[in-house]
């Protein structure tokens, strides 16, 4: 496997101009979640170029690119997101978004950048390759809809991904290393709604009214005290009410009928949601009692975590051959890879290491001054391509 890293790693350096090209045309050119249209039109131009064949899946954003190397052998498949956000930027990057309002704020630009880098390596490797590669470039991941839709429509099928493998850039640790986790790396994603109703009526005139945003108040202050007091403090809960409407417009003498209150619930063990909704659906319907209103919640569960352990040997191989490999402490953040996941496929994902104060890339995801240092994007590739010939080299040891 030397002379293949050797390889790769020398591929990395050669196509980088082009991959950075690429990288800032997405950047300015950025689109929202299913309207990707240009994003699109731009990676299919790119697999083409790469003699990479396009397959239809019936999707109208995104795209799914199949290399076969020289001999049969497994299927690796490589997912990158590629939808923006509706944010304005505010950072110092030269090469800014031209669309107004609209921003690579969480860095998927960079996701897509390193995949096309992946594709041009290993399509000058398609010889050195024993089984094929499946590039997935998923829209709509900001929404947790891109991931469903591609499984939905059969992605991962004809042929069959064996190995499935994903990155997210990561501004918590520094630029040149390669987060790889030995289970869990990002939380259950889960939304809750609720609502409480009262009767509305004179705010001058409270005692012929049932106030729900007293009750909806309470409410927020006593949620808090399931995290720390019914969770264990050694298991990382967040619970957060992100969103409170009640009333209409400035008016400052109507008591309302009804608050609506939205947030997000992550976890990492199911039994710590389990007892999250339950503890919070008391408190719901129980508060709102004790204030005479009504109370409702709806808890969705939107997506799994995800890490998994079985393919950790293969992504801390892959990763030694590109980066530094670092163990990370888990993020409550999300992701919809968790998808693929849920659908059984065998998976693994890394965080791509992009702080670096001197260029000022030290900002979260979804901030408006986020950046990505283009430097890294050689590494993605880098890191996409050796994942495959890891993967097929154990696959393939498994199978003996």
């Amino acid at each position: 496997m030397g002379d293949i890293g050797d390889r790769v790693r020398k591929l990395m350096d050669e196509t980088e101009t082009a991959v950075i090209e690429d990288f800032k045309y997405i950047h300015q050119h950025p689109e929202l979640s299913f309207q990707e249209h240009n994003t699109t039109e731009l990676i299919k131009k790119r697999l083409q170029e790469l003699d990479i064949e396009l397959l239809d899946y019936g999707l109208e954003t995104g795209a799914v690119g199949l290399l076969r190397g020289a001999a049969d052998g497994p299927c690796i498949g490589l997912r990158a997101d590629i939808d923006a956000l509706p944010v304005k930027e505010q950072s110092g990057c030269p090469f800014p978004s031209l669309n107004e309002g609209v921003m690579h704020a969480c860095g998927h630009d960079s996701h897509t950048g390193s995949l096309l880098a992946a594709a041009r390596i290993l399509s000058a490797m398609r010889e050195e390759i024993h089984g094929s590669v499946k590039f997935l470039f998923q829209p709509a991941e900001e929404l947790n809809l891109g991931a469903k839709l591609m499984v939905k429509q059969g992605c991962l099928e004809n042929p069959h991904v064996d190995a499935l493998f994903g990155l997210h850039n990561s501004p918590e640790i520094p630029a040149g290393t390669v987060a790889v986790k030995n289970g869990p790396l990002m939380a259950a994603v889960n939304r809750i709604n609720m609502k409480i109703t009262g009767a509305g009526g004179h705010g001058g005139i409270p005692q012929r009214n049932v106030d729900p945003i007293v009750c909806a108040a309470s409410i927020i202050l006593s949620a808090q005290t399931i995290v720390s007091r019914n969770t264990s403090p050694f298991d990382p809960c967040v619970l957060s009410i992100c969103n409170v409407r009640a009333g209409e417009g400035t008016t400052n003498n109507v008591t309302p009928n009804e608050v609506r209150m939205y947030g997000t619930v992550r976890a990492f063990r199911e039994e710590d949601i389990d007892l999250i909704e339950k503890r919070l659906r008391e408190i719901i319907e129980n508060t709102a009692a004790a204030y005479q209103c009504e109370g409702e919640l709806e808890f969705i569960r939107e997506l799994s975590v995800t890490g998994a352990k079985e393919l950790y040997p293969v992504g801390l191989a892959a990763a030694s051959e590109v980066a530094v490999p670092v163990d990370p402490v888990p993020s409550t953040g999300g992701e919809d890879f968790s998808v693929f996941q849920d659908a059984g496929a065998n998976c693994f994902f890394y965080w791509l290491g992009t702080r670096n104060e001197e260029k000022d890339c030290v900002y979260s995801w979804h901030s408006p001054k986020f950046q990505f240092d283009p430097a890294c994007l050689k590494i993605g590739g880098g890191l996409y391509s050796m994942s495959v010939f890891k993967a097929i080299e154990y696959l393939k040891s498994e199978e003996a």
